[in-house]
């Protein structure tokens, strides 16, 4: 059997857009390719695990998706196509569309060429899977799958959300991811010492995906499918001392009413998934609702919040 690998070359600005919409259209995976990338694994001595694109500008980026042939020239594929001509409209950068087929065996291990160990803050190394004897030497080695669900390590957001992490959890904490996709966010807390840890996603590839990983690296944390746009699921969580969400600036604003019931006092929220344009926006609202401000971190065009819960 043979797939249609389609290539959207664009700016960075434009990555998180275009694989939802990928994602959105049927993609079975998605696959980020981005210059900084390069930069980081050399820097890191990890340049021989990655080599470079040669045609790959400073703010270029690649993402490719997976889709049966029957794609080419179908209403989805033109719909993608609308999608990325619009893009500037919403401050974006446009998109350039290439394809071409692949056989089975080359879909299901394609997107793994565009996805090397990556070094976050100053003590993780994100390592797929398939990548398990790479020398993690002074990080602790988180091993990642991401099967069919987000979450790698590669994008500005979860980098940002890892970073902050690391700096504001010493141990022995309650964490609660919510929108866990991989269950990145939620091991790398583990492995950093936290005590119980929790992540919900709505998704069942997602959860599914974050067990597997949990097994992968030997470490016992909790994953619960469920909708968190349900008021009945926050009366299941419990409180937490540090409660990540790499989301939306839509889906952090609408899941803000929610979130009095899980925490203690002094909670720490680290918040990311926010295009800059919308940074102050977010603040305002958890602003106004009682949370202090502690650090605002930028990456690109994605800004990360540490909020802390009133009294």
């Amino acid at each position: 059997m043979q797939w249609l690998e389609v290539t959207i070359r664009t700016e960075q600005i434009s990555v998180e857009a275009v694989a939802n919409k990928l994602v959105e259209l049927g993609a079975g995976g998605v696959a980020i390719q981005e210059h900084g990338d390069f930069e980081l694994a050399r820097r890191e001595g990890l340049g021989d695990l990655f080599p470079e694109h040669k045609d790959m500008g400073a703010n270029t980026a690649e993402i490719r998706g997976y889709f049966p042939v029957s794609f080419l020239g179908s209403p989805r594929e033109e719909e993608l196509r609308a999608f990325l001509r619009q893009l500037p409209a919403f401050g974006l950068a446009a998109g350039e569309l290439f394809h071409c087929v692949v056989d089975e065996d080359e879909w299901e291990n394609a997107w793994k060429d565009y996805w090397h160990p990556v070094p976050v803050g100053e003590r993780l190394l994100i390592v797929p899977a398939w990548y398990e004897e790479v020398a993690a030497e002074n990080r602790l080695k988180l091993l990642i799958d991401p099967g069919a669900a987000f979450g790698t390590g590669t994008h500005e957001t979860t980098q940002l959300c890892l970073e902050l992490l690391e700096k504001y959890l010493h141990g022995g904490e309650t964490v609660l991811d919510l929108g866990c996709g991989s269950g990145i966010l939620a091991l790398a807390a583990k492995l950093l010492g936290a005590g119980r840890v929790l992540g919900v996603d709505h998704d069942e590839l997602a959860v599914r995906a974050s067990k597997e990983n949990a097994c992968l690296n030997g470490l016992t944390v909790e994953f619960l499918q469920a909708n968190l746009f349900q008021e009945e699921i926050w009366h299941k969580l419990g409180r937490a001392d540090i409660i990540l969400g790499n989301l939306t600036a839509d889906i952090l604003l609408a899941l803000q009413p929610h979130l009095p019931g899980v925490l203690h006092a002094k909670t720490k929220l680290i918040l990311s998934g926010i295009i800059s344009e919308r940074q102050e926006e977010v603040l305002a609202a958890f602003l106004t609702a009682g949370y202090k401000e502690v650090e605002k971190v930028i990456a690109g065009r994605w800004a990360a919040l540490c909020l802390e819960a009133g009294k």
